[in-house]
């Protein structure tokens, strides 16, 4: 064969080959893709129904985010408040609130947007398990990483986390939580640029503690990840995590002082014993519920003790969880992954197993969170390194992942609202008292108070239910303390005072300093015209709250109902430094001067007042008194006008304005108020009328 054709065939070769090779490539990089693809869709279709969701204002999004005054504006002053408040909400995250501030820049109080949000992190999040497993324990089947990353993206327990909107903390500390494991990760598996990738390892790590302190176990992570890598223990490796080390103490101690009274009312009183059986329990707990996720409950109680003692379950879980440890260690004898997978699981869990007592749950679903990824990896060692060649295998793995999908989707609309929310947990747990108390908070807080308070009969159907989820709870537990403040709120509001009353008593006999209840028997006794026995609850609620300024305002009414105008005038000034645009500290303050005769000073004061709030009609009334008693009828007139012009019904202002037009001889007018009070039922002084009507003076303020 010539040399000119052995060449026209090595050319025809080549050409030919050429599309099979790139066919190949392109098949290679669809299956690159397929697994994040996979993962995507199964996420966006399991939180497909969050984005028809409302904030659970009956827990903590309120406080978050549609309450919060840190979030409602975006500026340097508002940034520097949100970075140096450790004490909100019993939780320091400031880059969490940082995101709900930008948030509510953006979209304000519309739930769909944060929901978005959360979903996002949440894909990121899956994306990152998916990688990190893949890099970490350098294996080279796709079915692994996907396994975990799969249990991670649609896991029932999960739903918590990403469908309620105040556990943004989860999704944006774990986003910040596996950046860190990939920077350590090549940290130590490079040599160029080893400082760069330490300084991002440490930046990531500063943001996940600021996104929830959770993140404080990471240095101890990384040293179960040491030893899965045979890395050898010495002063080497141990000084990389002192950095580490050092912000994971200073954020334990932010979260401890944060937290020191987080709802320490709500947690029962056990004894070491009880809380060790406790522990183990909800161990034992998360472990069963991540193979059999059901019954789950946004709340879990503490268990009800009979006859004082815990139901046997709990006594023999110690038991359980000792044989359970064991059988992982026997079996982590040959499977590496097995015993790094339980360690990962116990190290992020072991925090908030409740040893230490914050709040009245005993587990919950977000916990799970992260843990959940170690327990995922032995399991997916065991399926998927043998998935690739295995098609039954592979049907396995999306069948597990299909089923958590549809339990997960229909998980979802259970955080719809506070109501769905607190009445599945009612189904779950019909004697909690917390969440009969919880879901009457809504009830009356959102629904009656704020949602239809301007619709009389949507009002009473909600103030009537609220009325009956606090009596349940009292019935349940006559020794928890919350609702018998918050039944004691509603009745005040509902002008049932007597009965408001001896709710309040019932709570402070409880808990002398409970606050809720200082404040509201305070203002009931107030409306009774208890005032002297009002002062003391208003002292003490100060003592524990002084730069509020209502309740300074408050003390001030007492004061002066008391007529000692000194002291209610020296509360006035106190609100009004506290907070200067408190229009009822400026009313108040006025009316001290106007009943010490200082009428000048009065309608400073007032003016103040109205320039806060137009609509203040009462304020308008007192402003055109103080201007009558300096005979300025003029302007009298002109503020009683204002004030009939918001309450067309105000019968006392119309017979007012009738005496400065008499006062002026404008008898017509003067007439013509009075006959205006006389429909509205007003008595009116017959020898004053008849003065007003035959045009006589004798009554003139001259």
């Amino acid at each position: 064969m010539s040399d000119k054709k052995q060449k026209t065939n090595k050319l025809q070769k080549s050409v030919l080959q050429k599309p099979v090779v790139v066919k190949n490539n392109a098949n290679a990089e669809k299956k690159k893709w397929l697994p994040y693809l996979v993962l995507a869709l199964m996420t966006i279709f399991v939180y497909s129904l969050s984005f028809n969701t409302e904030f659970i204002y009956n827990w903590d999004d309120a406080g978050y985010v549609t309450g919060n005054a840190y979030i409602k504006s975006l500026n340097f002053e508002s940034i520097q408040n949100i970075f140096s408040e450790i004490y909100y909400m019993s939780n320091y995250h400031p880059l969490t609130t940082l995101s709900y501030a930008i948030d509510w820049a953006i979209a304000g109080d519309n739930p769909v947007w944060y929901h978005v949000i959360n979903l996002l992190f949440h894909l990121l999040n899956t994306m990152l398990v998916f990688v990190v497993i893949k890099r970490f324990f350098h294996v080279k089947s796709d079915w692994v990483p996907f396994f975990v990353a799969m249990i991670f993206a649609v896991h029932p327990m999960h739903v918590e986390s990403v469908a309620w909107i105040s556990e943004r903390k989860d999704v944006m500390y774990t986003f910040f939580f596996l950046l860190a494991l990939l920077k350590y990760h090549d940290y130590k598996n490079t040599t160029n640029n080893k400082w760069k990738h330490y300084l991002l390892l440490i930046l990531f790590f500063l943001m996940s503690l600021m996104s929830k302190s959770a993140a404080v176990v990471f240095p101890v992570a990384l040293f179960a990840f040491d030893w899965y890598e045979r890395r050898k223990l010495n002063l080497m490796l141990i000084a990389e995590k002192i950095p580490m080390l050092a912000l994971s103490l200073i954020f334990g101690i932010i979260a401890l002082k944060s937290q020191k009274e987080a709802m320490q009312d709500l947690a029962p009183l056990l004894s070491l014993t009880e809380r060790l059986q406790i522990v183990n329990h909800s161990f034992l707990t998360y472990i069963y519920k991540f193979f059999l996720p059901v019954n789950l409950s946004g709340f879990y109680p503490y268990p009800i003790k009979d006859n004082n003692a815990l139901p046997d379950i709990y006594s023999i879980a110690p038991l359980i969880t000792a044989g359970l440890l064991g059988v992982f260690i026997w079996l982590g004898r040959k499977s590496r992954e097995l015993i790094f997978g339980v360690l990962f699981f116990i190290i992020n869990l072991a925090l908030v197993l409740q040893l230490k007592p914050v709040g009245g749950a005993v587990l919950a679903e977000r916990y799970t969170y992260v843990p959940y990824i170690g327990l995922a990896l032995p399991f997916a060692f065991w399926l998927g390194q043998k998935a690739d060649k295995n098609k039954l295998l592979q049907g396995i793995i999306l069948i597990i992942g299909i089923t958590f999908s549809i339990v997960s989707f229909n998980r979802v609309p259970v955080w719809k609202s506070g109501d769905a929310l607190f009445s599945n947990v009612l189904e779950q747990f019909s004697r909690n008292p917390y969440a009969w108390d919880n879901r009457g908070g809504l009830y009356w807080d959102i629904y009656a108070s704020k949602k239809f308070k301007d619709n009389p009969a949507k009002k009473k159907i909600f103030t009537d239910k609220a009325y009956h989820d606090y009596t349940m709870s009292l019935q349940l537990d006559a020794s928890y303390i919350q609702p018998w403040s918050h039944r004691g709120i509603l009745l005040f509001n509902t002008g049932r005072y007597e009965e408001a009353l001896n709710d309040f008593n019932v709570a402070l006999k409880l808990k002398p300093d409970y606050i809720d209840a200082l404040l509201g028997r305070a203002n009931t006794l107030s409306t009774l015209q208890r005032y002297e026995e009002a002062i003391p609850d208003y002292n003490a609620y100060l003592q524990q709250h002084p730069d509020s300024a209502q309740a300074y305002v408050w003390r001030a009414t007492a004061w002066h109902h008391l007529q000692q105008y000194d002291k209610a005038l020296s509360d006035c000034e106190t609100a009004i430094q506290l907070n200067p645009k408190n229009a009822e500290a400026w009313y108040w303050k006025g009316l001290c001067f106007y009943n010490t005769g200082k009428n000048e000073e009065a309608i400073s004061g007032f003016t103040k007042a109205i320039e806060l709030k137009p609509d203040y009609q009462e304020v308008f009334v007192w402003q055109a008194m103080a201007y009558a008693n300096l005979k300025r009828y003029n302007k009298a007139i002109e503020f009683y006008s204002k004030a009939i012009q918001l309450k067309p019904g105000d019968a006392v202002a119309l017979v007012n304005r009738s005496v400065a037009y008499y006062n002026q001889s404008d008898f017509a007018h003067a007439l013509a108020d009075l006959d205006a009070a006389g429909k509205l039922g007003y008595p009116l002084n017959k020898d004053y009328y008849l003065a007003v009507k035959n045009g006589d003076k004798r009554f003139q303020n001259k």
